[in-house]
């Protein structure tokens, strides 16, 4: 009795190498995770330090100002503002023969902006910028 399917020899060098592809994934994955925390675990402690010098201040604190749209005459920009509780984002419209228009606002807590910030945003360019502006007033 023959067989219809012809048996192939399995090639362990394939194996390994896929084997091995999965770890450096995972890998590259475990460290990217381990960096967040580390950054969302700094980023809030100066952002709690802060808190409590723009409490004395009574002003909020500006993180981050970017423009999102230039025209010749008008601008669509975001800014984050931070007061002693909670960090504002804000998208707004000025100039040109527009009047001023807010579109978006936000409002979190030093912990959901984190979290929004790193992980649902990945804004490089905000988190540097709110970073540097925090290390600036302490």
């Amino acid at each position: 009795m023959t067989h219809k399917y012809k048996r192939i020899p399995r090639n362990d060098n394939e194996d390994e190498k896929k084997r091995n592809n999965l770890i450096s994934i995972n890998g590259n994955e475990s460290k990217e995770n381990i960096v967040d925390e580390w950054l969302i675990e700094q980023f809030k402690n100066k952002l709690k330090k802060v808190a409590t010098i723009v409490g004395n201040l009574n002003k909020p604190l500006a993180l981050y100002c970017g423009i999102i749209e230039e025209s010749e005459d008008s601008a669509k920009e975001e800014i984050v503002l931070h007061n002693q509780k909670y960090i504002t984002v804000q998208v707004f419209t000025r100039g040109g023969y527009l009047p001023t228009s807010f579109h978006e606002q936000y409002v979190f807590t030093i912990d959901k902006f984190i979290s929004w910030i790193i992980k649902e945003r990945k804004n490089r360019e905000m988190i540097l910028q709110c970073l540097a502006a925090v290390d600036g007033s302490i």
